[in-house]
């Protein structure tokens, strides 16, 4: 069983995380891409992320914002 981790990110701020990560954004605005992907995302506080393929994740953060993986 896959505990979720929390992440607290201060604005500009990146993050890596690895492939397959599924995450949410518990508050805040976060830019996520995905290796080998055509498109970002943009999530706002409740909002989730789901990979579409296997590549690693970069975060950045426009706000001050949290987040955890699942």
């Amino acid at each position: 069983m896959n505990h979720p981790t929390h992440y607290q990110l201060a604005p500009r701020q990146l993050l890596r995380l690895p492939a397959g990560s599924h995450l949410a954004c518990d508050s805040g605005s976060l830019w996520i891409t995905e290796d080998r992907q055509s498109y970002d995302a943009v999530l706002e506080a409740g909002q989730a992320f789901s990979p579409v393929g296997n590549g690693r994740l970069l975060v950045y953060a426009f706000t001050p914002a949290q987040l955890h993986t699942h």
